[in-house]
């Protein structure tokens, strides 16, 4: 890639907001999201989608002892990028993103870049795209590591809501996999699938809305939950 010029308007920017997360047995994915269903209007603005994210880290894998150790402050370095559920779009662009968070808040920074699903779905993690497109962080005026390599690419369904009394934004993860690492990092590359699924409630609010406490009762429990840190340690043979 050549010098890095960023367009108007490309960089988006989330305010600092609660981020709550709940896990669940993978089992009961489909029983959450009817529920959501029932008692939550879709996300218009951002539809059902397939995400791939390939998840950055400092050769002496910082960001994953940040999360190992419980830090309040934590970083996190990755590539996403968008296609419909059951499909592919080789064409979509994947966002560079910088997620930081403090305590249960979080902010997120992302940009375009030139890079498409097409062309990062079976990249080397060797290749020099990997480390040309950190340069995009630059105008974000975040400071990064001065080495970030890419360690693994998680893959996941994601279905968004909108609860109508809180306005809480809430979106649940299922099918949640990590098809390869990066063998320099990982002593295991081989796939990895994660066996729960994730429920997110971002907004003002410290708790689940109340209309989704039957969540509970299906076995959503409140916690701390990395997909990042849950397939590298799979990779790892540490879990």
């Amino acid at each position: 890639m050549t010098a890095v010029r960023v367009a108007s308007g490309a960089l988006e920017r989330d305010h600092l907001e609660r981020e709550l997360k709940f896990v669940l047995p993978a089992s009961q994915g489909l029983l959450a999201r009817s529920l959501l269903q029932s008692v939550c209007r879709p996300d218009v603005e951002y539809p059902a989608a397939t995400l791939s994210t390939i998840y950055f880290d400092t050769p002496d894998l910082r960001f994953l002892g940040e999360k190992i150790d419980s830090d309040y402050l934590k970083t996190k370095v990755r590539l996403r990028w968008y296609a419909p559920i059951g499909g592919r779009d080789d064409q979509a662009r994947a966002f560079l993103e910088i997620k930081s968070r403090v305590g249960d808040r979080r902010q997120k920074v992302r940009v375009r870049t030139p890079l498409t699903a097409g062309t990062l779905h079976d990249l080397p993690f060797d290749r020099a795209e990997f480390r040309d497109v950190l340069e995009f962080a630059r105008p974000l005026g975040i400071p990064l590591p001065a080495r970030l390599l890419p360690v693994v690419l998680i893959r996941y369904d994601r279905y968004r809501f909108v609860e109508p009394m809180s306005s809480s934004r809430i979106s649940i993860d299922m099918n949640i996999e990590a098809p390869r690492g990066y063998h320099r990092l990982v002593r295991d590359a081989a796939p990895v699938t994660l066996p729960y699924a994730v429920l997110e409630v971002k907004g003002d609010g410290a708790d689940l809305p109340r209309v989704l406490h039957t969540l509970v009762r299906a076995g959503a429990r409140r916690g701390s939950s990395s997909k990042y840190a849950a397939a590298a340690f799979a990779m790892l043979k540490y879990a």
